[in-house]
């Protein structure tokens, strides 16, 4: 596949768009990076290079190349964005007959994919982090996750252990309004040590507009929870927020952000998305021709139904314009509360020791060699250079995982499918040639950017000029810069914040065209 053709992949990178690639490894969001070599770049030298950023130590761990992501599919309901592998399972399904005998089935079926890891796998696995995202993983019964988190870590059989034990981060992803104290005094003793809580917006008529089901009040009730629970010094929690959503003003995103700092205690790491409107959602059928450009065409939209022929009349949907201020205000307002911006959709919080408090797990999806197992629904797996979906329809992934554990108990020497050259919906797996790609994708999301010193050790010097070819765009607009240049280095490339990660799918694209030349 030439890079011309990949760049429309590039899209689901940067702006404007809601990516959920910081959490869930679906099929359609993940940008991998396969080359198994261990990045070269030194955390501690990356600061940003901009004068109001706050110095940092950064607080990853390059010894351990493994990351975990375990897929929970359960939502109440299918919000009006959302186009991921879900299952929308009612509000409250306590003594549903129905629910729990499809979760029992989903976590057999997770059970046995841990169990054909661990069969195929000579020895233990390393993890640096373990994240449960979804869906809603605090929807799942706590019988479910403890099954799962036993089947993980603890048989002698189990295909993982914790590197560091004390040091890996165990991420949950819960929603608001969806547990108790007794919930989250579970999930701590089964090792959880961090939680990302779904809040998207402060706001109740945003949240409606949405189709979220919590409200504000929940928010501030589950921060509550969690420091009750895990105290003050240990309430490691991060907050996703959603901006360009239906309705949402430009003082509207500012009150967003000054809540979401004033939180007590503090989210240590805060993701912000800009709404995609993905076709097939209830949003992409009402904002099907998607963003004006500015903000002064931008107007309600008004729908008259096929049934009754009665109007309804729905938010405006903020214009690109509208959405490029939202992001280059958050970039600088959360700097200037001591939040660093390490990569296009994330902010870490810097404490009093200079310590930035990243997303470990979400670091190996951005790494040169980051590697990661998934397991579940719809998840996607990077190991040994290879790329695998898993089905994203709850049917199709309980009936592949039975004919897996049926055809390994046939055959153990077999080859497991995460390392065979189609997936779990009969696409062909990525590797070898398009590692350059993701590389460079992932890499200039990041502020650390793109090391080219590494490609020309990797790759050769052509590549290095068409890559510098492409970003001669970038330089010239002064939306990145060229750092290390010297006799005996080529130094790395990075794109500034925020108007170079603003524009980061031009840049990329023009990189790819010159990188086509190099292949051809």
């Amino acid at each position: 596949m030439s890079h011309r053709h990949r760049i429309v992949a590039v899209l689901a990178l940067a702006l404007p768009a809601v990516s959920f690639v910081s959490h869930v490894p679906s099929s359609r969001t993940t940008r991998t990076t396969i080359s198994k070599q261990p990045s070269p770049i030194d955390h501690r030298r990356n600061s940003s290079p901009h004068e109001n950023d706050v110095q940092a130590k950064d607080n990853s761990n390059r010894d351990i190349s493994y990351g975990l992501y375990v897929h929970i599919p359960y939502c109440r309901r299918r919000c009006k964005y959302c186009d991921f592998a879900i299952v929308p399972i009612g509000k409250d399904q306590t003594h549903n007959i129905g629910f729990q005998q499809m979760d029992l089935t989903y976590r057999q079926s997770v059970v046995d994919e841990i169990s054909l890891i661990g069969s195929t796998t000579p020895n233990k696995i390393p993890l640096r982090s373990i994240y449960f995202g979804g869906g809603t993983p605090s929807l799942a019964p706590l019988t479910t996750l403890r099954e799962i988190m036993r089947a993980l870590l603890e048989p002698d059989d189990a295909p993982f252990y914790l590197e560091n034990e004390g040091d890996a981060e165990i991420t949950i992803e819960m929603d608001p309004g969806t547990f108790n104290l007794t919930y989250l005094e579970a999930i701590k003793a089964m090792g959880f040590n961090r939680i990302s809580l779904g809040v998207q917006s402060f706001d109740d008529d945003i949240l409606a507009t949405m189709g979220r089901v919590h409200r504000s009040a929940d928010v501030y009730r589950s921060i509550e929870m969690i420091q009750e629970v895990f105290g003050e010094e240990d309430s490691n929690y991060s907050i996703d927020l959603i901006s360009g959503v239906p309705g949402l003003t430009l003082a509207g995103w500012t009150e967003t952000l000054y809540n979401a700092v004033r939180l007590h205690p503090r989210p240590l790491h805060i993701s912000l998305y800009d709404l995609q409107v993905e076709q097939g959602t209830y949003f992409g059928k009402i904002y099907g021709d998607g963003r004006k450009e500015d903000s002064s065409t931008a107007a309600p939209v008004v729908v008259a139904s096929s049934k009754s022929g009665n109007a309804t009349t729905h938010p405006f949907l903020p214009s690109s314009e509208d959405c490029a201020f939202m992001y280059r205000y958050a970039s600088g307002y959360l700097r200037s509360k001591r939040y660093q911006h390490y990569e296009i959709s994330s902010y870490a919080y810097v404490d009093d020791d200079g310590l930035a408090h990243r997303s470990k797990h979400n670091q190996i999806y951005w790494e040169v060699g980051g590697q990661w197992y998934a397991i579940g629904l719809g998840s996607t797996s990077n190991v040994d250079g290879v790329r695998f979906a898993r089905p994203r329809a709850l049917s199709d992934y309980i009936s592949w995982t039975r004919e897996l554990k049926e055809a390994y108990g046939k055959d153990v020497n077999a080859e497991p499918p995460w390392l065979q050259s189609s997936n779990g919906n009969g696409e062909e797996n990525v590797g070898g040639e398009d590692d350059i790609s993701d590389i460079i994708m992932t890499r200039l999301r990041t502020s650390e950017g793109l090391d080219l010193d590494w490609i020309a050790e990797h790759y050769d010097t052509s590549h290095v000029e068409a890559i510098l070819g492409g970003f001669e765009l970038a330089l010239d607009l002064d939306l990145g810069e060229r750092v290390g240049n010297s006799t005996e280095r080529v130094g790395l490339i990075r794109l500034k914040d925020p108007n170079g990660f603003l524009f980061s799918n031009n840049i990329i694209s023009n990189i790819f065209v010159e990188l086509d030349s190099v292949e051809e």
